[in-house]
């Protein structure tokens, strides 16, 4: 196919060449991930400070008119003490029973971030996998009843083949909820062409308009009612019901009230003293409270699990980097928390457990792929969300409520937080190891050397490879002996961290990109898909000589973190860094 790609005429492979998307810029395809270390102390760079003045005067203007609506926006770094932004937007009009001034103690109510407290806890119990079937920790499922004694695919959950982790990941097929069932809510629906309900189909609570709150028994009535909407592991379907299962399970295994066990296991830990589940905070003027808001202290029973926390700035900053850092999870069960685990019909979101992954290639320079992990918040006239940026160890909170307040405010927010920002904080990165790590390695009595240096592509430029006389780079196509491929094709080497360390010593791998932007763009036009000549996943680790890969650079640190050698594991040379 490829060959064929390369006959094209000259005028139509420039025109394709400038319609087709690489990996990254100059064709090159970087692991998924960070390419470069984090920057452990961004606020000491101009950039970062001049971007973050940039990004607070957009808040400005953009809330200059908020006049009955609050937000609170915050950036942190989790090698930073104190968030490298914050803004808060008070606004001339709200409920007097509320705060007078939003700053980052203020309490909001949360919507759906609270969803991500049930999987967190589950991930905790060591005896518990996410594909354990939900039965075996919440066996009154397989009790519930439906609306007719008919029992079959579309009338009734397989609840045997969900799993706890079919529930955090919105895969589980069940239905959304109860509470938004509007048959209880009090109106006239015949009005609108439907026909009277019996007192047994409606479920008399919902937390709102009047209604009391859903309970768990009232949920084991209800529930089994509700069909399935697809077979689960078909499609992501939204499931606010799924959370509160969770939290069931979780009471079932840890034998503790769900509000008891988050408190003692993840709030307490991370010192998160104002955010609470079933109740708001113990005064009303604590939080930011919208004029003509219903929902803030009405309680929506067992959905507040999925849906009702109240918390403010400080304590999800909290939360955000204990995440980031491991404090209350293991670093290998945060790793594989933070995957995806199932892709939605917008190219640009994936689903994980309840993770929602942005997904961009615009955001900086070298346009590669980052992923944003967020969990948005949508409470009537509260909208929220929580953002993780593991690539560059970075929280972002953005906490909104008033007839301002949107998920379309929410979104436009983020995207100004990420795209005024992480340009800087990528040039802070660099500032960073280019330091550290950037210059010329060499050892004299094998007449070998090596340089790094940065640019605006991802990861470390490696040029002047040189062991025992060889040109390394050159050479590359006769080291692949067990690759059909031309051995004189262009070469270009970047390096990447891979976060292996062990005392002084860290590990990172070197990618080959083989072939220029222009033969990549060439073979791209000949397939269907994106990116399909980006396969660094495939490629990395393929050469090695003695047990040892070619691509493995392993750096000697100083006590500051600073390399002071480079050894080259499958040459067996050990290269000291230039002055």
């Amino acid at each position: 196919m490829y060959s064929q790609a390369k006959q094209l005429p000259s005028v139509l492979l420039a025109l394709v060449v400038s319609n087709v998307a690489l990996g990254a810029l100059d064709g090159h395809c970087p692991p998924l991930g960070p390419v470069l270390p984090a920057p452990t102390n961004p606020t000491a760079h101009e950039s970062v400070r001049l971007a973050i003045q940039d990004v607070t005067d957009t808040f400005q203007n953009l809330t200059a008119g908020f006049d009955a609506t609050g937000i609170s926006i915050a950036v942190k770094s989790i090698h930073e003490a104190d968030p490298l932004l914050e803004f808060h937007h008070t606004p001339a009009t709200f409920n007097p029973n509320g705060t007078t001034n939003i700053d980052s103690q203020t309490i909001y109510r949360l919507g759906s971030i609270s969803k991500i407290f049930a999987v967190f806890s589950l991930l905790q119990q060591s005896h518990v996998k996410l594909d354990d079937p939900v039965t075996q920790y919440v066996p009154e499922l397989l009790e519930l009843k439906g609306e007719t004694d008919e029992v079959d695919d579309i009338t009734t959950v397989r609840w045997n083949e969900v799993t706890l982790g079919a529930l955090a990941s919105h895969m589980s097929g069940i239905a959304v909820d109860l509470i938004a069932d509007i048959g209880s809510f009090p109106t006239d629906w015949t009005q609108f062409g439907l026909p009277k309900l019996e007192e047994t189909s409606e479920t008399g609570c919902a937390g709102v308009l009047g209604l009391p709150p859903c309970n768990r028994t009232e949920f084991f009535r209800d529930f089994g009612k509700r069909h399935p909407v697809y077979a689960t592991f078909t499609n992501p379907v939204y499931s606010n019901v799924a959370s509160a299962i969770l939290a069931f399970a979780v009471e079932s295994i840890t034998n503790m009230t769900y509000e008891n066990y988050v408190k003692h296991s993840i709030f307490d830990p991370l010192s998160m003293t104002n955010t609470t589940i079933f109740n708001g905070p113990e005064k009303d003027s604590w939080g930011f409270i919208p004029v003509n808001e219903t929902w803030w202290g009405s309680s929506l029973g067992y959905e507040d699990i999925a849906g009702g926390f109240y918390s403010n700035t400080v304590d999800l900053l909290s939360f955000g980097t204990g995440i980031l850092k491991h404090t209350v999870l293991d670093s290998a069960k945060t790793r594989k928390w933070m995957k995806p685990v199932t892709s939605t019909s917008s190219s640009g979101l994936l689903l994980g457990g309840p993770w929602e992954i942005i997904r961009s290639e615009t955001v900086t320079k070298d346009k590669r792929l980052i992923e944003f992990y967020t969990k948005s918040g949508n409470l009537n006239s509260y909208n929220n969300i929580i953002c993780l940026i593991p690539d560059y160890d970075l929280v972002i909170t953005i906490l909104s409520g008033g007839p301002q307040s949107s998920a379309d405010l929410v979104n436009l927010a983020l995207s100004k937080v990420v795209q005024g920002l992480l340009p800087a904080i990528e040039d802070a990165s660099k500032d960073e190891v280019r330091l550290k790590f950037g210059g010329t390695y060499a050892d004299i009595t094998t007449n070998s050397t090596i340089t790094l240096s940065l640019d605006d592509a991802p990861g470390f430029a490696v040029s002047n490879w040189t062991v025992r006389d060889v040109d390394v780079i050159k050479n590359y196509g006769e080291f692949a002996v067990l690759s059909s491929s031309p051995k004189d094709q262009v070469v270009s080497v970047r390096l990447y961290p891979t976060n292996l360390k062990s005392g002084s010593y860290t590990a990172w791998r070197a990618v080959f990109d083989i072939g220029t932007p222009e033969e990549h763009a060439e073979a791209e036009a000949n397939v269907f898909w994106p990116d399909s000549s980006c396969n660094t996943w495939a490629s990395m680790d393929r050469i090695a000589y003695g047990f040892r890969s070619m691509d493995e650079f392993i750096f000697s640190l100083d006590a500051e973190g600073s390399a002071n050698s480079l050894n080259l594991r499958m040459f067996q040379v050990e290269l000291e860094k230039e002055a």
